[in-house]
């Protein structure tokens, strides 16, 4: 993992904040304290949040041991892309379709939201952490995003939770400013300008990534298949092989 790579999972996070604060943006002020003096709920909560990603980034990165993931590599890096620019034009408020792909995720959201309703309200850190570390798998299509592109760039379980605990630190000024200061922050994060901002910024990182998924950039395109039968066949690759080729998605988002 380069250090662009893991610079690219923190701007993911910071750039999603429009659309953070439209999904989340309501509980993350049920966790403000009115007197504004009581820090270890919002602390202990998003800090469950970023245990949460980190949990599933591992997950993702241990699959990428034992499955053939080279093989899919450009088409993670694309799905990444898409979805970003997907993002992004949901938080310009220009498509809604991403909406679909959020309530297929519903699912394994409703089966997790009981257990979630049990700590609500929470009674004391333990329950706040929980939660946020259940919340983590609520549906949202930048997390998916973020998966997409770990998977395509993690090599193994440390290197996933690093880079999905890394995207997850970058969601931390929107969230966690919006518990603290309340509804100030708030009106900040869904102001018109602001969200123009990040969905802007969301389809031209998108954009950047698709671009360099492409022949035309001129960048190393080893992990693109060439022809259906190379896919099915097992190939012994050198790990520095897969890392090389999943670096360009890391540069792209940067």
């Amino acid at each position: 993992m380069t250090g662009t790579e893991a610079t690219s999972a923190l701007l993911l996070g910071l750039a999603g904040a429009g659309h953070c604060m439209g999904m989340c943006g309501g509980l993350a002020l049920a966790f403000r304290d009115p007197e504004g003096s009581r820090w270890s709920f919002p602390i202990a909560y998003h800090g469950g949040r970023l245990l949460g990603y980190a949990s599933i980034g591992g997950f993702i990165g241990s699959v990428a041991l034992f499955l053939p993931i080279t093989h899919w590599t450009f088409y993670l890096r694309v799905l990444a892309a898409l979805l970003l620019i997907a993002v992004g034009l949901h938080t310009l408020k220009l498509w809604t379709g991403i909406t679909a792909l959020e309530r297929l995720g519903g699912g394994l959201w409703r089966a997790i939201n009981p257990v979630v309703s049990a700590f609500m309200p929470p009674k004391h850190w333990g329950h706040a952490m929980t939660m946020g570390a259940l919340w983590g798998f609520m549906p949202c299509a930048l997390v998916y995003s973020a998966l997409a592109w770990s998977a395509a760039t993690a090599t193994g379980p440390f290197e996933g939770a690093f880079l999905m605990g890394l995207f997850g630190a970058g969601t931390l000024p929107a969230m966690l400013g919006t518990t603290l200061a309340g509804q100030q922050a708030l009106r900040v994060m869904r102001h018109t300008g602001f969200r123009s901002l990040m969905g802007v910024t969301l389809i031209m990182m998108g954009l950047w990534s698709l671009w360099l998924a492409t022949p035309l950039s001129g960048h190393d395109h080893r992990s693109m298949p060439h022809n259906p039968h190379q896919e099915l066949k097992p190939q012994h690759t050198d790990p520095s092989d897969r890392h090389h080729a999943s670096t360009h998605i890391g540069g792209a988002l940067w």
